[in-house]
């Protein structure tokens, strides 16, 4: 096994997520504030760090309202932090969650923190409907029309003639790398038969926190498990018609990620903290990296990004255990195969991602290392690879190392 060295990384001590509700679902009640406090509440408790030794917050947000001002300092307030700590709210679309975190990581590079929690929020069933018209001299009648937030958010503006649907640039990606519907449709049926066999093996349950809810009628409801992992035949997949390319398309609704919502938060620390607080980390952010793709073809960000992320880590795709390459829709995973030819399909997405798990899309990088952190560690792994494509044309990831 090859040896990494962590001097210097970013201790990661603990990392903790809420199950991830389907919209509409179990979670729907909970505003991002709700989520979010939950998650970092929890995650003070288990490590059993003073709330007042924590020096930053970083949350990442995507679909963002004005009812929630900085929410990231909102959450730290509410979870027990100090008012006096500073906090940041990113967007950085399917990446938000871990730009949080890797702002954390460069604030302990740069010493100006040693604890910082960073984490990501979404809740798709609380996204408000936008009316932009109304406010100017002049518009005194008329029809005014609502913009739905969750298809505003989905949709890039500034692609193509009029904007396009994350979906309609993915089809775009089928064609440049030859995904065909078999690949995709098997992608998905995996995703989610890894994600049942990682629950009923037992792996989520000491770090995936319940959530309690009260209901008037029915009294105290608890959402234990993700909602998104079903049972699903290739049968089923293959009878999907195409939803964003009706007319020879490949990607269905079954073979892309769904609209969720759940929260994720990882304490990180430097190495001098832990030893003064004696602590011993889970493991280390060994390195971050993200990079830019065309727009129209923002699906490569997921795979491309890994050939940088792996040279800044000394590392090739050979050293490492494991992979989670986000299913924001199968054709992406299916493309990074085709792209990365000795990318392992062993060794990918073993416990689910995007299609089965879900895509809360400002939790899913938050969600992502800390399912990838205690993956390594439940299975006795040394390094992993966390990475997601960017509406807007990103990639990002990450290197996991355990201690």
């Amino acid at each position: 096994m090859i040896k990494v060295n962590v001097k210097g990384k970013v201790a990661i001590i603990d990392a903790v997520r809420s199950p991830i509700g389907s919209i509409g679902g179990g979670l729907k009640t909970l505003s991002v504030k709700d989520l979010g406090v939950h998650v970092v509440s929890h995650l003070l408790k288990r490590t059993g760090i003073d709330p007042a030794l924590v020096e930053y917050v970083s949350f990442g947000w995507v679909m963002q309202d004005p009812r929630f001002h900085n929410l990231a300092k909102i959450i730290s307030e509410f979870s027990g932090i100090p008012s006096s700590i500073p906090g940041t709210t990113f967007h950085e679309n399917c990446a938000s969650g871990a730009a949080a975190i890797h702002d954390i990581a460069r604030r302990i590079l740069l010493g100006e923190i040693e604890i910082g929690i960073g984490g990501g929020v979404e809740s798709m069933s609380n996204v408000p409907r936008q009316l932009y018209q109304g406010r100017l001299k002049g518009q005194l009648y008329g029809d005014f029309t609502i913009k739905d937030g969750i298809m505003s958010a989905l949709t890039d503006a500034f692609a193509g003639e009029k904007g396009e649907l994350m979906g309609v640039l993915t089809e775009r990606l089928v064609e440049k790398y030859d995904v065909t519907r078999e690949e995709q449709d098997e992608i998905a049926y995996k995703s989610h038969w890894n994600s049942r066999k990682a629950w009923d093996g037992g792996y989520f349950d000491d770090y995936v926190i319940p959530v309690e809810l009260e209901d008037r009628k029915k009294g105290t409801q608890v959402v234990e498990k993700d909602e998104g992992p079903r049972e699903i035949t290739i049968g089923e997949l293959a009878k999907q018609t195409p939803y964003f390319k009706p007319d020879g398309g490949t990607i269905t609704s079954l073979n892309s990620s769904t609209i969720n919502d759940g929260a994720a938060a990882v304490c990180l620390m430097s190495q001098r903290k832990t030893k003064e607080l004696k602590i011993q980390p889970l493991g280390y952010l060994y390195s971050f990296h993200n990079i830019g793709v065309p727009r129209e073809f923002m699906g490569e960000g997921a795979f491309k990004v890994m050939p940088p992320l792996l040279e800044k880590g000394g590392l090739s795709l050979s050293d490492i255990d494991y992979f989670e390459i986000n299913e924001a829709f199968a054709a992406v995973l299916g493309a990074a195969f085709h792209f990365l030819e000795n990318l392992p399909k062993e060794k990918t997405n073993q416990w689910g991602s995007g299609i089965s798990l879900g895509h809360p899309v400002g939790c899913t990088g938050a969600r992502q290392i800390t399912d990838m952190i205690h993956q390594l560690r439940k299975r006795d792994k040394k390094i992993g690879i966390t990475s997601r494509c960017v509406g807007g044309g990103m990639g990002s990831g990450e290197i996991l190392v355990l201690s």
